[in-house]
């Protein structure tokens, strides 16, 4: 493939030339076909180093809602009911209303760390809670079964849309890791898989074809500041302190496993508390990855030299009602120094939390003090880098996955016109998908 005359981001600025693709990836010289592109603009595609592809598509075909009154407002008559988006818990009222429900509805707070269930839920899932924290799998179970295939085509459209060309993402929801890699073996999207280590075995990693790599674990370390369990060494306002949910001893013999096999270990670890614990093992360990690290000690920045961060500069903005419920002498958000200091992070989205549009990433991020290059930057070529993947960037030996604009997307004002990966066309604006 030959494309001609592209304004192409070469990492400093936009320079006019010729490109050419092979095999999947930018080569120095190729043939036909040629693409005229005079006159677009051409970046690398965006890399979104923490979302869950599964969980934005179940999203995107749930009851969205962002309190108790616009929910009543929705289509609350299907023999299941499942929503996503609630902040504060419901009173009374709103509880006796939803009891009153036939179906089972299943509400999962914004966070995805605890769920609210009626009457009839609470019998389908035999559980006497109200409410389920952290451990929401058998909701999972119940309604993910025999539409996962289907969340996974809708959630990778909303990515594609936006120019988000490579996931990493974990979405073993309900299913086993056997149905989850024969959905996944067809992403059209680039995709870099993390299982949950419940009875993984070394023959479920590996590179399942060109486009979709299997080479992460995913585990928790605490929760969410919504679900006030995310481990901090301050107090929430009810006086707890959040939730460990991995021992040391664990996370050490994870650590070694993914070591053995050449996968990388994902440790969710929002409050300063999880993420010195986290620390005490990787700093051992090299290469390894903290996701969000929304509280970090001072003292703890000395020891990141071994490990990578996935971050959501978003948060800072979205937690704000939050952080007036608890009390941390640690730094807070603090990403951008982070960056200055020459630790490795990347920027995500962590969708369906929040949006999978990078335009609504780069909006905070910029607010934060980054600038619009290293923003691209940190959403395009190093969250790649931090998973051995060579793609986030123009260059020859680099994987063609690749955006064309109309307007400047450094912008970060406007979608792509057509998105590529591995040299194929695989969406265009229109809405047509390959």
């Amino acid at each position: 493939m030959i494309i001609k005359g592209a304004l192409v981001w070469n990492g400093r600025e936009f320079v006019q030339k010729d490109l050419f693709v092979e095999n999947g990836e930018f080569v120095e010289k190729a043939n036909e076909p040629v693409i005229d592109a005079k006159g677009y603009f051409l970046v690398p595609g965006f890399v979104d180093s923490h979302a869950h592809v599964v969980g934005t598509g179940f999203s995107k075909l749930s009851v969205q809602f962002n309190d108790w009154d616009e929910l009543f407002e929705r289509d609350l008559t299907s023999e299941v009911v499942v929503g996503r988006g609630w902040f504060e818990e419901p009173d009374g009222s709103v509880v006796e209303r939803l009891d009153r429900i036939e179906a089972p509805v299943f509400l999962i707070r914004r966070c995805g760390h605890k769920a609210f269930l009626n009457k009839k839920a609470m019998e389908v899932l035999g559980v006497e809670e109200r409410y389920l924290v952290e451990n929401l799998e058998k909701i999972y179970e119940y309604v993910f079964k025999e539409k996962i295939a289907e969340f996974y085509r809708v959630g990778e459209e909303e990515f594609l849309k936006h120019g988000v060309t490579f996931v990493q993402s974990d979405d073993l929801y309900g299913v086993s890791v056997e149905r989850l890699l024969s959905i996944i073996k067809h992403s059209r999207i680039r995709l870099f898989e993390k299982l949950k280590p419940k009875d993984l075995k070394p023959e479920h990693f590996g590179d399942l074809n060109k486009r979709v790599h299997v080479k992460g674990v995913k585990v928790f370390m605490d929760g969410s500041l919504g679900a006030k369990t995310a481990l901090i060494s301050g107090e929430y306002d009810d006086g707890t302190q959040g939730v460990q949910l991995l021992t040391e001893e664990k996370l050490e013999e994870l650590a070694r496993f993914c070591d053995e096999h050449d996968l990388i270990l994902n440790v969710h670890a929002i409050g300063d508390s999880a993420v010195s614990l986290v620390l005490d093992v990787l700093e051992r360990h090299r290469g390894h990855r903290i996701i969000h690290a929304q509280f970090v000690q001072e003292k703890d920045l000395q020891r990141v030299k071994n490990t990578t961060f996935s971050v959501q500069p978003h948060f800072f903005f979205e937690d704000q009602p939050l952080l007036k419920k608890v009390k941390v002498n640690a730094l807070h958000y603090p990403f951008y120094r982070m960056f200055k200091a020459g630790v490795s992070i990347s920027f995500s989205s962590d969708s369906p939390v929040s949006p999978c549009d990078p335009k609504y990433i780069a909006e905070h991020a910029l607010k934060m003090g980054f600038s619009r290059e290293e923003t691209f930057y940190l959403m395009t070529e190093a969250g790649a880098s931090q998973v051995g993947i060579k793609t986030g960037k123009i260059e020859a030996g680099y994987r063609a996955d690749f955006c064309l604009y109309e307007r400047n997307p450094l912008l970060f004002e406007d979608d792509p016109i057509a998105v590529f990966v591995e040299g194929e066309k695989i969406y265009e604006k229109n809405g047509s998908s390959h």
